[in-house]
């Protein structure tokens, strides 16, 4: 996981949790996330879509659960 904590122009702290991955090229999985090229954050393949649908409310059953 890399964890970003930025100041920018919102009137509060925020973060950001980026997952990381074994299959990532290592001249990015060291880094910010910001260090991919712009294209791939564009990139239908790897957009949030339908098939991602089970695993958001997976997660969205953890957080609730977790949040009591």
């Amino acid at each position: 996981m890399n964890l970003e904590i930025l100041g920018n122009t919102d009137p509060f702290l925020h973060a950001h949790v980026w997952p990381r991955y074994s299959w990532e090229p290592a001249e990015f999985v060291g880094g910010p996330v910001y260090r991919y090229p712009p294209a791939r954050w564009g990139d239908p393949a790897h957009a949030l879509a339908e098939r991602h649908d089970d695993l958001r409310a997976d997660l969205t059953a953890e957080v609730d659960r977790l949040a009591g």
